[in-house]
């Protein structure tokens, strides 16, 4: 039996599934915000420290005056949030991953500013392809409380809006070449079962089929949909009606 959180990602899921405009992405991740405690979001593509990040930003949750100035002074140059994004792809609370002590004078300055609008903790998604696109779905809040079931539901729905707003963007048309991708019935056996939260072990005694196997199969499907880890894998493959 699914938990209420497990449900609720689910319910999630299926309504930016059928959502036809920004402003609807807008406030159903608004309402995910406010489930989660969280005060503000945002997603954005990450460019290159030469770019400007105005035309990447998809979906901006962030206070006006604080989104103005972030933009205008390109703080994501800085940002020890975005430079953590690029080193990794797994999801990360702020205060868990992020050292003040690690950063120079100019990003903990911009975390002082960042105080200033209760921006102390957070939330962030890195999303990254195998061809090298980069990208982050990111909240903010005073505290960040949430269980690890709840991170992990809030990082398959992060990966899930942020390719909605990009198909939204591109009038409707389907980003991913994944809705032609041919998966084997065991892979989305094996798939089905990690939106489940079911582990590569857990699913090889489901199965009968060693943890190895499983592995092997989760990585081929990876390869399969361009993606670099399992929550993506299973977060492309609902929305590419792979699997339901």
């Amino acid at each position: 039996m699914r938990s209420i959180i497990a449900n609720m990602m689910f319910d999630v899921i299926d309504r930016l599934d059928k959502i036809s405009s920004e402003e609807q992405a807008f406030a159903e991740l608004r309402k995910v915000s406010d489930f989660f405690g969280l005060n503000a979001f945002a997603i954005s593509g990450i460019p290159e420290p030469h770019e400007k990040m105005d035309p990447y930003v998809l979906l901006n949750g962030w206070p006006e005056e604080w989104a103005a100035r972030y933009l205008e002074r390109q703080y994501f140059r800085i940002d020890p949030v975005i430079q953590r994004t690029l080193l990794s792809d797994n999801a990360f609370v702020w205060s868990d991953a992020l050292d003040p002590a690690s950063v120079d004078k100019r990003a903990l300055d911009f975390m002082g500013e960042a105080r200033d609008f209760k921006f102390i903790d957070g939330f962030s998604v890195p999303i990254h392809s195998i061809m090298g696109f980069r990208a982050i779905v990111t909240y903010a809040a005073e505290e960040v409380d949430m269980p690890q079931e709840g991170r992990s539901a809030l990082h398959m729905i992060s990966i899930y809006a942020h390719n909605k707003i990009k198909e939204l963007k591109s009038d409707n048309k389907p980003q991913l070449v994944k809705r032609s991708v041919q998966l084997t019935p065991r892979e989305r056996e094996c798939i089905s079962w990690c939106s489940e939260g079911k582990t590569a072990w857990e699913i090889s005694a489901i199965l009968g089929i060693s943890e190895r196997t499983v592995s092997h199969i989760l990585e081929n499907a990876q390869r399969k949909m361009n993606t670099t880890n399992r929550v993506q894998l299973v977060a492309e493959a609902l929305r590419a009606g792979l699997i339901r």
